[in-house]
């Protein structure tokens, strides 16, 4: 890219900072560009440099520069390709992929120059909504318009190190789940009674595993089990959750000045119904047992490998939170990442349910499990959690165990129908915590 065109896309940055945010479609954001392109027309110095890049100073040039603009230049085609995964960026070194088939690939593009680059990152910084263009920190972590991705930059003595993730642009569901086999039907069954609670008791859930495990992926799948009644707060460090299909649901992302716990504590004056944390992993974890504790129902992920590693995560320094706190937490579902007949499969390994106190220790009482050696999900026998909600219902533990077994065959259904895919099933979930009969009839049962 020549110098000439780079000041004068430099210049539109600077001109467009604080007047560009996520919010924006595509439409409004080449709308705003092209305002900045004619006010940079009306002075001397940025007429100049559009003749010499061979714009005229009218409308039509106008919108063909926002398009340009707009575009991420060079990686526009690894983000338009299906089966990447990840996109490095290593200063002016040629650019890496991380394929979903293929693992990392070396491809033949790279920025030109210093000043490319620079350009490049100062675009994806005022694409985001943030302000600061000049004094970039030393991590940065944003998010692609139309969430198509987000991006973590480095700054490093070697030149800025960006890590691009692909958002895949329908969120898997929990039938794409069960078909993945990281899950049956009885066990997804499970989570749906666990999010939805029978419309009285939800349960506050924390998902754990190792990196890679899947834990984000699960708990985005089953916030397609959230009745559409409840207000959803999503708090997050880095945007990741699809929430599209959410009927009630405020966003919030941390920075630099604002911290996961701040936000967890002013989300209670925002009159949440539920709140769920993209990844615990501080201070915020004592906010969000706290949150449990005034009647809001939670969910989140954790870096752990078993409930017990969790629970002591939990208890210990940066999260310090209190026994009688986590004892809160109804269920822990583990995640883990494992190789099987050589693909690289995710499993729910283990749901363990919390049973109390004794002695200050947080009693757990694993309900269902994944074995190697059958390749099955086995259940293990029943937690506290079914009579704790068949008290609230008022009914007896044996129809707990009927709803599980009817939702199970509900999910089949859904996949013999080919309704399969996220929005489909968050409508048919939350028609269901609506008017059952209604739900089960658009299924011919």
């Amino acid at each position: 890219m020549e110098r000439t065109i780079l000041d004068l896309k430099l210049k539109a940055v600077r001109a467009l900072v604080g007047r560009l945010n996520l919010s924006q479609n595509h439409e409004e954001r080449k709308e705003l560009v092209s305002e900045v392109f004619l006010e940079l027309a009306k002075l001397p110095e940025g007429k100049s440099l559009i003749k010499k890049v061979g714009y005229s100073t009218d409308s039509n040039s106008a919108k063909k520069f926002a398009e340009d603009f707009l575009s991420l230049e060079i990686i526009s085609e690894f983000l338009n390709d299906p089966d990447v995964e990840d996109i490095v960026i290593d200063g002016l070194k040629p650019i890496f992929l991380h394929s979903s088939r293929r693992g990392f690939i070396k491809t033949d593009k790279q920025f030109a120059n210093s000043w490319e680059l620079e350009l490049f990152i100062k675009k994806l910084i005022i694409f985001s909504g943030r302000t600061n263009i000049d004094h970039i920190g030393e991590i940065v972590n944003i998010e692609l318009p139309d969430n198509s991705g987000r991006v973590n930059i480095v700054q490093s003595p070697f030149g800025s190190q960006l890590t691009i993730t692909r958002a895949k642009p329908h969120p898997l569901s929990i039938l794409d789940l069960i078909e993945m086999e990281t899950l049956s039907c009885e066990l997804a069954a499970q989570l749906w009674l666990y999010v939805e609670g029978m419309s009285v008791k939800p349960a506050n859930i924390i998902i754990a595993g190792g990196p890679g495990a899947g834990k984000t992926t699960l708990l985005n799948a089953m916030l397609a089990f959230i009745p559409p009644k409840d207000r959803l707060v999503v708090i997050e460090d880095t945007l990741e959750l699809n929430t599209a299909a959410q009927a009630e649901c405020s966003r919030l992302e941390s920075d630099s000045s604002v911290s996961l716990a701040d936000l967890v504590k002013n989300s209670l004056r925002m009159r949440p119904d539920r709140i769920v944390i993209g990844e615990v992993r501080g201070a915020e974890a004592k906010d969000l047992m706290t949150s449990m504790n005034v009647g809001r129902y939670c969910m989140g992920t954790l870096h752990a490998s078993t409930a017990r590693e969790a629970i002591i995560r939990l208890q210990n320094e940066p999260m310090n939170a209190p026994s009688v706190l986590i004892n809160l937490v109804d269920v822990f579902v583990i995640m883990k990442k494992m190789e099987s007949n050589g693909r690289v499969r995710r499993v729910v390994n283990e749901l363990v349910e919390t049973a109390g106190l004794e002695q200050k220790e947080v009693l757990i009482c694993p309900v269902w499990k994944y074995d190697t050696d059958t390749d099955k999900f086995l259940e293990l026998g029943p937690g506290p959690y079914r009579d704790h909600l068949a008290r609230a219902k008022a009914v007896y533990p044996t129809e707990v165990i009927k709803e599980a077994k009817h939702r199970a065959e509900l999910l089949r259904k859904l996949k013999k129908l080919n309704r399969t895919s996220h929005d489909e099933i968050t409508k048919f979930c939350s028609l269901y915590s609506i008017d059952k009969q209604k739900a089960m009839s658009e299924l011919k049962m």
